[in-house]
């Protein structure tokens, strides 16, 4: 940086100015450090690390050996030894990077923190801002000072906003405008699950022309919920199929059971038994299967969506073609479901008695395909600004290593 860009206002001016630091809870003892590359992500709540899992795959498809250590300010329960309590003044910062030694930071918070960023910047390691909003203005805690904005977003090597406005505001403001790109949310899709062409193409033969739909990691909770749609959907689709994808491989029989003293006829998976054109359901209980019943099926409901939340992520059917409909439950994956919901490209369905009526509208091609082009567009933009994001990262690390 040239002299005759430096901040007039400097993060230590900020500091000295101010009488104490906000206490926070104790670390308490964090793990052991992991051997080689880790990048510290300063996230702001539990949807980004979901998020942060797309980016990670890319990083690992691109044969880079990168480990993120993710912190927030508040850990959930079901996010426990997942991720870390932020550091929420200066010693604990000064703590947390020992410990770490990260090579980069991805700054994903709402707003700055002084304390924080003056930490890295002592230490030469090089922070990223992550979908950088007009809150990037203001700093998190203390009152405000001139020049505060400026000096805080010198500290950052990348600049990566979630529009253009917002760009024109922090470059106004004193960012440096080498540093700035318009880029958007990161959105991330996980990569395209795997199967095995043969077996898709031999039950794309079997199944024919048929009508399908796909309850994706359900579990025997949902069975009588499952039974009751397909029976309504099946009114006007004699020759629906629906496709019994299950969490846990070893409720296969029973759920089976279950299905048939409900009169439908069913064939399971694990007895080897293939559907034919009398099969009403088919229950799918092998693990790691899911790229294949995505494939074939145009339609997938989120399994546990009316009780404790999906397993699956939307975007791995939306990636693969196949129209995402969902209970009011979606946690974790509220902001996939934001992203797909804003782009007409999901069916949230508010109570259990309407899932056969949806399922029913979706089986008219014209309407699923809408849901999967916007779905697509969804994901596919989002690929998009991940392999940027990538690109960032990578070449930072790059400067640092050289």
């Amino acid at each position: 940086m040239s002299s005759s860009s430096k901040p007039l206002f400097s993060l230590a001016t900020y500091f000295a100015r101010r009488h104490s630091e906000i206490s926070g809870p104790y670390l308490g003892e964090m793990p052991v450090r992991p051997e080689g590359t880790v990048i510290w992500v300063w996230a702001t709540n539990p949807d980004q690390v979901i998020t942060l899992q797309g980016l990670a795959a890319q990083l690992a498809a691109d044969g880079d050996q990168i480990s993120f250590v993710i912190s927030l300010p508040n850990v959930p329960a079901d996010f426990a030894g997942q991720v870390m309590t932020a550091p929420v003044n200066r010693s604990q910062t000064q703590t947390f990077l020992t410990h770490w030694s990260p090579s980069l930071v991805l700054w994903m918070r709402d707003s700055l923190e002084p304390s924080a960023l003056i930490e890295i910047s002592d230490r030469d390691i090089p922070c990223i801002l992550l979908e950088a909003t007009i809150d990037a203005l203001r700093p998190e805690h203390g009152a405000w000072v001139p020049g505060l904005s400026r000096a805080m977003l010198q500290q950052f090597t990348k600049i990566l906003t979630v529009d253009a406005s917002v760009s024109t505001t922090l470059l106004k403001a004193g960012a440096d405008p080498n540093v700035v790109e318009p880029l958007g949310v990161m959105e991330t899709a996980p990569p395209a699950l795997s199967h095995f062409e043969d077996e898709r193409q031999e039950m794309a033969k079997v199944l024919g022309s048929r009508p399908v739909w796909l309850a994706a990691d359900t579990s025997p909770a949902e069975v009588d919920m499952l039974a009751d749609a397909h029976h309504h959907a099946s009114l006007r689709s004699h020759r629906l199929l629906l496709i019994v994808s299950l969490q846990n491989e070893d409720d296969g029989p029973d759920v089976a059971d279950r299905l048939r003293d409900r009169g439908f006829l069913v064939a399971l998976r694990s007895a080897d038994e293939t559907p034919d054109a009398a099969t009403q359901i088919y229950v799918a209980d092998f693990e790691g299967e899911m790229g294949l019943w995505y494939r074939i099926s145009p339609i997938t409901y989120l399994g546990n969506s009316f009780s404790d939340g999906p397993r699956r992520n939307p975007f791995e059917a939306a990636t693969l073609g196949s129209a995402v409909i969902h209970g009011p439950n979606i946690a974790p994956y509220q902001g996939q479901i934001k992203r797909l919901a804003e782009a007409d490209a999901c069916v949230s369905v508010r109570n259990k008695n309407e899932l056969g009526g949806e399922i029913e509208r979706l089986l008219a091609p014209d309407v699923a395909a809408l849901l999967v082009h916007g779905a697509w567009e969804v994901t596919s933009r989002g690929a998009e600004i991940t392999g940027r994001i990538a690109e960032v990262i990578i070449d930072r690390l790059d400067n640092v290593g050289g």
